[in-house]
């Protein structure tokens, strides 16, 4: 069995205080531990905001500031570094087919993972809004496509990231909608916050929020 690579990865995200929150993806050593302690906090519920209302993903253990992830990758040597993943999606969009190819390709991981392992609870959509920590609105395809029943959303709340399909379009079978909108219904899917779900999310929307009517 071939040993996980060590590296520093996204815990959780709050949107009020703190961005990104980085942890290892991997228990390590206590002596090498010690040695990056003091740019790592032992985060608790009580150190956010409303009691972690507006965090997504998992924010209690010792987690890092972005701004200091570099500093805990060069003390224990890790070599998968964060800048080096964020060159790598970088140099990929600065050409346009290849940057197409590689939406395409998160997208398409996006939509296994997310019917494949998500679950479908009942939902309305106006509450995951309210709570969200953010809401990415693939090249506008909500805030444009919405009278017609199109598009698609990634909304963060502090109970998951949701995958959103408009489903309201007339002659669509409202029947297989879970989650209630004022425009008619929508699918949705939910997952537990993760490092790499939340990359494809990121590469496929560019991190393009929504900025529509009000959704509620």
């Amino acid at each position: 069995m071939n040993e996980k690579e060590l590296r520093l990865e996204t815990k959780c995200y709050d949107a009020v205080d703190y961005g990104y929150l980085y942890g290892l993806n991997q228990k390590i050593p206590d002596e090498d531990f010690k040695k990056v302690k003091k740019y790592m906090r032992d985060f608790r519920r009580k150190d956010f905001a409303d009691g972690i209302i507006k965090v997504t993903g998992r924010p209690e253990g010792y987690r890092c500031l972005e701004e200091d992830v570099p500093k805990v990758e060069k003390i224990l040597g890790i070599t998968n570094t964060l800048e080096k993943r964020q060159n790598k999606i970088k140099k990929a969009f600065s050409d346009p087919d290849e940057k197409r190819k590689l939406k395409d390709q998160s997208l398409n991981w996006l939509i296994t993972l997310f019917k494949r392992g998500g679950t479908r609870p009942e939902q309305k959509l106006s509450r995951l809004v309210i709570h969200s920590t953010k809401i990415y609105d693939p090249e506008d395809s909500y805030k444009n496509g919405r009278k017609d029943g199109d598009g698609s959303l990634f909304i963060y709340t502090p109970h998951g990231m949701w995958y959103i399909i408009n489903n309201s379009k007339e002659g669509s079978d409202k029947s297989i909608n879970n989650v209630e909108s004022i425009d008619g219904g929508a699918i949705g899917y939910r997952l537990m916050y993760d490092d790499n779900i939340d990359t494809l999310i990121r590469i496929y929307t560019e991190e393009n929020e929504y900025s529509g009517d009000k959704l509620y």
